[in-house]
């Protein structure tokens, strides 16, 4: 997965750790030329539904609500729980993405399957890559705690989702504390609530494989950013999020993503909408009849990444295509 799209990830997986461990980077704004500046600001402006973590959507006796998460710690979510605490107590079910189940799922299945993740045969990313390169990436993964020889085997979307990450956001994944979906999860479970998948655990996988091997290391290798710059996205997608406006993390990833050298506009452009149709609009897609039938049963709270929600293909605007009345709650 190139850099164009890291921040495309974070809402995915929302990866984003505890503010005051990692939000210290520098000001992005000082980074951004005017001219980017301005074109942040208009595609935000843009972006239907842009702004808003939790929604309550309405259609004759079926209501289902909506909350877009982060996949790791911060202590701001308490504020987010104290509104979803009355929620999970009247509702039929929670669906998570990938529940806890599918999640060990997926884990027993890499243990068996190690290609899931890794290069079993053939040649190693040191042998795709020319010197220079391989050795900004052995030494920007060695900061993230993951040795050269490991690295040389990693799939190159992976790699790439851990280079978009400061060193100190990798600590935050490694503490397992989990997010606001986890807390989510508990509070269901501690209420005996049923937790449930929108999508199988390899629907993710299954998208990566659309992408042919030598195109992700040729988009890996074109998209390393310094980390200042790096460091700077990740606090500005932590901020834009806790603002509850993840239209700009959206427009972010596309502005930054016109910096990578020896791409062109069309390819930047095409390669950004490839993956915003694999990883986002076609599962918001497939996950509209299972929140149609889960609906049927009483109300359900569907917590994802909250870039799930937004544009014309997010989750708010599919259940008013489907007659649901949209109400943004407030946090």
């Amino acid at each position: 997965m190139p850099r164009l799209i890291a921040l495309v990830f974070l809402s995915l997986f929302q990866t984003l750790p505890a503010f005051a461990a990692c939000g210290t980077g520098p000001d992005l704004g000082h980074l951004l030329t005017p001219a980017e500046q301005a074109e942040v600001a208009a595609e935000e402006a843009a972006t239907p539904n842009g702004t808003g973590t939790l929604w309550k959507a309405t259609k004759d006796e079926q209501t289902v609500f909506l909350v877009g998460t982060m996949h790791l710690p911060d202590p701001r979510h308490s504020k987010t729980m104290e509104a979803l605490r009355p929620i999970l107590k009247g509702i039929s079910a929670l669906y998570l993405e990938t529940a806890s189940d599918g999640e060990a799922l997926m884990e027993a299945e890499i243990a068996k399957n190690p290609a899931l993740m890794f290069t079993v045969s053939g040649p190693t990313l040191p042998d795709l890559l020319d010197d220079a390169t391989w050795a900004v990436l052995r030494d920007g993964m060695a900061t993230r705690g993951v040795p050269a020889p490991l690295t040389a085997k990693m799939r190159p979307w992976y790699v790439s989702m851990l280079m978009s990450m400061p060193p100190c956001a990798i600590e935050s994944i490694n503490s397992g504390v989990g997010g606001l979906d986890m807390m989510a999860e508990r509070a269901a479970k501690a209420l005996d609530i049923p937790v449930r998948s929108l999508e199988d655990w390899q629907t993710l996988f299954t998208a990566f494989d659309q992408i042919p091997y030598q195109e992700q290391v040729d988009l890996m290798a074109l998209s390393l950013m310094p980390d200042d710059l790096s460091e700077a996205a990740f606090t500005a997608t932590l901020d834009a999020y806790f603002d509850q406006n993840h239209a700009r993390a959206w427009a972010l990833s596309d502005v930054l993503g016109k910096r990578i050298p020896g791409m062109s506009p069309d390819r930047i452009e095409a390669e950004s909408a490839r993956m915003k149709d694999l990883f986002l609009d076609s599962r918001n897609t497939a996950w509209v009849p299972v929140i149609l039938d889960g609906a049927q049963d009483g109300p359900i709270l569907i917590a994802v990444g909250a870039a799930h929600l937004i544009g014309e293909k997010g989750l708010v605007a599919l259940l008013e295509n489907e007659g649901f009345s949209l109400t943004r709650l407030p946090l």
